[in-house]
């Protein structure tokens, strides 16, 4: 609200622009006209749709694996959560809402480090499961052979996981994601991850690097 003095040259009554003026105690009065509710709240343009769709399968196919984003993410959890962190790399890089399916899982991060990664891993389907393994660079970088060893197979369109924590070290060039039952007939999509203690309160992760689909 704003007041006119009786200078003014222009007295406006009534309504312009967004604004409507009156006479109150001898004096104009200028106050802003509430905006009417915008017509694509009810009426989304196909691009809006797009956007929404994207948003809201987005966070269908993260919000099964908060606990695991969490723990991946947790070196960066000061104002969000592991799903909102992975949510910006699916959604920008990893969605094609004219591709089936319409989320690619490469572009799913489910941990973020400085820990230097795994060399040249591979997942094999076994009988007994899946063989995921790597070479060893144990003396490079800031890697360690007593690194431990995180697997996630992930199976979206059930929205089942399978979250192994300790699956093993990095001295052991290998790991097994043992499947039984039911779960031996699905295939899944790989993920691996090494991460060790830096101390009492934090650990020092990798960056998780999707193997594909076995």
């Amino acid at each position: 609200m704003a007041t006119l003095s009786d200078s003014s040259v222009i007295q406006p009554q009534g309504k312009v622009g967004g604004f409507t003026f009156y006479k109150l105690n001898g004096k104009i009065i200028m106050r802003s006209l509430p905006r009417a509710p915008h017509k694509n709240g009810t009426n989304p343009t196909p691009l809006q749709k797009v956007y929404q769709n994207r948003l809201a399968e987005v966070n269908d196919y993260l919000r099964p694996l908060s606990r695991v984003l969490d723990f991946g993410y947790q070196n960066y959890l000061d104002q969000k959560t592991g799903v909102n962190l992975a949510h910006t790399n699916v959604s920008t890089k990893g969605y094609n809402h004219k591709a089936n399916p319409r989320i690619n899982p490469a572009f799913l991060q489910i941990s973020r480090g400085s820990l230097l990664g795994a060399e040249s891993p591979l997942a094999v389907r076994t009988a007994d499961g899946i063989t995921i393994s790597w070479k060893d660079n144990s003396v490079e970088g800031n890697a360690s052979e007593g690194d431990s060893v995180m697997i996630l197979l992930n199976q979206p369109e059930l929205q089942k996981h399978i979250w192994i924590k300790e699956a093993g070290r990095r001295r052991d060039l290998q790991a097994l994601a043992p499947l039984e039952g039911e779960n031996s007939e699905k295939e899944w999509e790989v993920y691996l991850t090494f991460y060790r203690p830096l101390n009492n309160k934090k650990l020092v992760i990798s960056d998780s690097m999707y193997l594909g689909r076995s």
